[in-house]
């Protein structure tokens, strides 16, 4: 008993650290729209455009493909539609496809090429390094003062280069800029609940945290996609390097260390396309809480040794190991009921100040919800599937966090799948995944907690009933969800 109200208490403490953060960064966005809309009323009109330059600077754009048949020939040709002059823009095709995407790749490289573009396939003989590797493989042929990376899954807008890079206002007019982030919109967002559900929680991020951070002048990260990297910023901080599966997050930290600056540009939408199910999404979650976890391990000593400010080096720490809140809500699911069953009421007190607390994160959801002009009654639509998604997924990235902790190597880059326009009738069975082993716990746990909720209410301990209700819905319904994925998809073609 003593054990597991410990137990409980301290995943509610860290939980609210976390949430603390979270209030942290609404905070400082908060002020920074205030202040940004008193500047405007104070000025007597518009502000003037600045005269249009012409583009000088030279871009290299990279465009990492593994087995992405239905978004490659997509991808390749958005690249080639940017608007930037051709004489200073070169386009690579980083290709370690293993199956027909190769060809595709090949016939869409060779038919811009016939066109005029500056455009070249490199494929290598193995996915040594994954996405890393072939990043930094890449630069060794890149002759472009500045690098744009774009993934498969993504369809940069025509004027994306001309804006960041273009006249006096660019982005890396400050020389100490090393790399402009831009926000993530999504091509598929409205498609079904777990689409728009996986856009709530991406939009705290991508509106409410990455600006709070930026103009804040606070350790930031790149996203991976939908940004810019000045080269010589990349070679100073040490180039891509493939001992995490997160290089972004690995990267924008070493070159931040150093004196290099990133910037958020919140003005530039990325349109991107976010994985169609649960189980894709549970994917990448999964290697994003392993890559996390290796971050921490490498990055976390570099942050306390460097020469930055206390804010900087507790607050940088905070975010990359923001997936340590995984963990603790498994935590506190196992913790929760069992307390319920010994003594009721016993566990209820940190719970029920974890949740008010936890309210904070949902609070920079529907802040960055209503900041892009969606109503309140579409978030309360999809805010159960946001509550079921986030609890459902604690427990394959507990699994990834505590891999990524302890393993003696980064793992296997598992790519997300990606269907391009195709509807999902029209793409099952094709990159399909399965369930793995974690599936069957998360049905175990999900229909034990359901089974112990009924005892507890049939006890008249409603609160701890109501508490492992909550959790066995989360684990119920994303194992479900996978299951019935499962049996309606063809094996996997990852």
């Amino acid at each position: 008993m003593p054990i597991l109200i410990a137990l409980n208490v301290l995943a509610a403490l860290v939980l609210g650290v976390y949430a603390l953060h979270e209030g942290l960064l609404l905070a400082l966005y908060a002020r920074q729209r205030l202040r940004r809309r008193r500047l405007a009323a104070r000025s007597a009109g518009p502000v003037p455009e600045p005269p249009a330059e012409a583009p000088s600077r030279t871009v290299t754009v990279q465009l990492p493909l593994y087995n992405e048949r239905y978004v490659a020939e997509r991808i390749i040709a958005s690249a080639c539609a940017l608007d930037y002059p051709r004489d200073l823009l070169q386009i690579q095709v980083l290709d370690d496809s293993s199956d027909e995407t190769a060809g595709i790749a090949q016939r869409a490289v060779d038919a811009a090429r016939a066109r005029g573009h500056n455009i070249c396939l490199i494929r290598r003989e193995n996915r040594k390094g994954y996405k890393a590797g072939a990043l930094a493989n890449g630069l060794t042929t890149a002759s472009g003062d500045f690098i744009a990376i774009f993934d498969a899954d993504f369809i940069p807008e025509r004027d994306f280069l001309t804006r960041l890079l273009s006249g006096p206002a660019s982005a890396f007019a400050d020389p100490r800029v090393g790399f402009v982030q831009t926000r993530w919109t999504y091509l598929n967002r409205d498609e079904r609940p777990v689409t728009r559900a996986q856009a709530i929680m991406l939009d705290m991020h991508f509106v409410i945290e990455q600006p709070a951070r930026s103009d804040a002048g606070l350790l930031m990260n790149f996203n991976g996609s939908g940004g810019v990297w000045r080269r010589s910023a990349i070679d100073d901080a040490g180039g891509w390097q493939s001992d995490t599966l997160s290089e972004d997050l690995d990267l924008s930290y070493r070159a931040e260390l150093r004196g290099w600056t990133g910037v958020y540009f919140a003005d530039q939408p990325s349109p991107s396309e976010i994985p169609r199910d649960t189980l894709a999404f549970k994917l990448q979650q999964a290697r994003w809480a392993r890559g996390s976890a290796r971050c921490v391990r490498k990055l976390v000593p570099l942050i306390w040794a460097a020469p930055i400010t206390l804010r900087r080096k507790l607050l940088g720490t905070i975010h990359i190991s923001g997936y340590f809140i995984q963990p603790m809500i498994l935590v506190l699911a196992v913790t929760s009921p069992l307390l319920g069953l010994l003594s009721a009421g016993a566990g209820a007190a940190p719970i029920s100040a974890a949740s008010l607390i936890g309210l904070l994160p949902l609070l920079s959801m529907f802040v960055a919800h209503q900041a892009q002009g969606r109503s309140a009654f579409a978030f309360l639509r999809d805010l159960p599937a946001v509550v079921m998604i986030g609890i459902g997924l604690s427990l394959s990235n507990s699994f990834a966090l505590i891999a990524g902790l302890l393993g003696t190597h980064a793992g296997e880059f598992a790519r997300t799948p990606k269907a391009g326009a195709r509807s999902h009738a029209a793409t099952r069975g094709r990159y399909a995944l399965r369930a793995d082993w974690t599936t069957l716990i998360e049905l175990v746990a999900g229909v034990s907690l359901l089974g112990i909720s009924a005892y507890l209410a049939t006890s008249g301990a409603w609160s701890a009933a109501a508490g492992a209700a909550l959790y066995g819905c989360g684990y119920s319904v994303t194992a479900a969800s996978q299951l019935r994925l499962s049996t309606t998809s063809a094996p996997s073609l990852r």
